[in-house]
């Protein structure tokens, strides 16, 4: 019997690049879409999918039965906002995982998640199984030199970061001048760039880590092209990332970007 993975596929570049290294794997890929652009993004690189609406958990189970998935793994950006707007439409498996939740924070989400996959007859595998190229190790990805201020700037950032996370209200911080600009909030990490760099004016400094109970099997804290030409637009000007449980999303063009933009990346 072929191996068989399934995948529950939200936005970006790593649900396909997961399929690509899952198939070279000898895997048989069955991808889910969550909504039209993640399926869209993974641009045919499965043995079958299908777009199937979050809101639907039993139509999404039901077809991964179909094929005789036993593995599946969840990967890609999923929106807050836009996910809390599906709950109106929640099928009545879905309902049923949301009564268990305590809250909305991501952690109790993501463990609801994993638990109701798992009685469902699915183990849910870590997201590093097939993307360990893309984690993030520790060193300076780019050319230019820190100033002595963006030193300070981001052990200081990445203090508050990780007091925010431990708190469970923020995995991402804009600081300037040792002094907090934005922390990310259900907006997402592009606006809170944007917000923190307008009030930093120029020079911000992004730092981005883990929650402090990450689990490996959901939402490990990426950084692509796209949040470079962010940084760079707002006039931002580092990117400081947590080694060991970041991914870089096509890390060969994310880096290239941010030397041609002249936006410092540091993994520590």
């Amino acid at each position: 019997m072929p191996k068989k993975l399934g995948i529950i596929a939200g936005e970006g570049s790593l649900p396909r690049t997961l399929s690509v290294n899952a198939k070279k794997a000898g895997y048989e890929v069955y991808a889910i879409g969550i909504n039209l652009k993640a399926f869209l993004d993974l641009q045919g690189k499965y043995t079958d999918a299908k777009l199937i609406p979050a809101s639907q958990a039993l139509k999404c189970f039901n077809y991964l039965k179909e094929h005789e998935v036993k593995e599946l793994v969840f990967i890609g950006k999923v929106h807050k906002l836009w996910a809390i707007a599906q709950i109106p439409f929640l099928d009545e498996m879905a309902r049923t995982c949301l009564k268990r939740m305590i809250d909305l924070q991501d952690n109790t989400f993501h463990q609801a998640i994993h638990q109701f996959a798992e009685e469902n007859g699915f183990k849910v595998i870590p997201q590093v199984q097939f993307l360990q190229d893309l984690l993030a190790s520790k060193g300076h990805f780019t050319s230019r030199e820190l100033t002595s201020a963006e030193n300070l700037d981001i052990i200081y950032g990445f203090e508050m970061a990780q007091k925010a996370s431990e708190l469970e209200v923020s995995q991402m911080v804009v600081v300037k001048n040792r002094s907090v600009m934005a922390f990310e909030a259900a907006e997402g990490t592009d606006k809170t760039i944007e917000r923190g760099c307008k009030l930093a004016r120029k020079g911000g400094v992004v730092v981005k880590v883990a929650w402090k109970k990450q689990s490996d099997k959901f939402d490990l804290p990426t950084i692509g092209p796209r949040t470079i030409q962010t940084i760079a637009k707002n006039k931002g000007s580092v990117l400081a990332i947590e080694a060991g449980s970041t991914f870089i999303a096509e890390p060969e063009k994310t880096i290239a970007l941010a030397n041609k933009l002249k936006v410092a990346l540091l993994a520590l």
